[in-house]
């Protein structure tokens, strides 16, 4: 993953990881 994308991609990822 790009450097810029990363903490996107990262808050799109555990967004619904913690919602469930």
């Amino acid at each position: 993953r790009n450097a810029q994308n990363f903490p996107l991609d990262l808050a799109a990822v555990e967004a619904p990881s913690i919602n469930g």
